[in-house]
């Protein structure tokens, strides 16, 4: 497993993966993005993962790697842990900003400090909402992707518009119906953190089914 882990961001890995990671990421500042916009990073840095142009398409990455005197198990256990190291380096940028990004607006006139939508206000909130997004996003496109062998714009649109709806919904209705509950100041923090960890529990339950419903379909899938 090292080693193919090692394989995976060596060699699968697009270099453009991580600067889309990064863009997304930067959007986070932007004062009148909504909360849910780098979510939409994985419209880009999972095309360059997945297809990646001429490092994995036209050298048959997959079909290599299947070739490899290791178990088709394993192979996608190295991607799913690869994709969810991209998720955690998401949150971990998108957070930075949202915070670089609430600095700034200490200075700023209340008019020009507005954001759209939901800030770091809602922190907790937010990022189970990410959870969710990634939870849906991998069960939809990462099956299919084994399934086939090769990544195809349907299973790429699909997953992007239910992750985008997801996404969508649980961070605009929120804010006009309960914020008072979802914001960390003078909010219920108790409701706050168990909805973060009912999102962890289905973010972790979603990469351990995700990782057997993508090897039985890589087992069976006839290159």
């Amino acid at each position: 497993m090292k080693n193919l882990l090692y394989k995976e961001f060596k060699l699968s890995v697009h270099p453009l993966t991580y600067f889309f990671v990064a863009l997304m990421a930067l959007s986070a500042i932007a004062p009148t993005f909504p909360a849910f916009v780098p979510l939409l990073y994985f419209g880009a840095s999972y095309t360059f993962l997945f297809i990646g142009m001429n490092k994995t398409t036209t050298t048959n990455d997959l079909f290599y790697t299947c070739n490899l005197p290791i178990r088709r198990q394993d192979v996608v256990k190295a991607r799913v842990c690869s994709t969810t190291v991209l998720q955690l380096l998401e949150i971990v940028l998108v957070f930075a900003f949202f915070f670089l990004s609430a600095y700034f607006r200490k200075n700023m006139k209340p008019d020009q400090a507005k954001i759209a939508w939901i800030t770091i206000d809602q922190g907790l909130f937010l990022l189970g909402v990410y959870l969710l997004c990634f939870s849906v996003f991998d069960l939809i496109y990462l099956p299919w992707f084994y399934k086939n062998g090769k990544s195809i714009i349907l299973n790429m649109f699909v997953a992007i518009i239910a992750m985008t709806i997801l996404g969508g919904l649980l961070t605009i209705i929120p804010y006009f119906t309960f914020k008072d509950i979802i914001t960390i100041k003078g909010g219920n923090i108790i409701l706050q953190i168990g909805f973060l960890l009912v999102c962890i529990g289905i973010w972790i339950s979603s990469k351990i089914l995700v990782t057997k419903w993508s090897a039985k379909n890589l087992i069976k899938l006839d290159f």
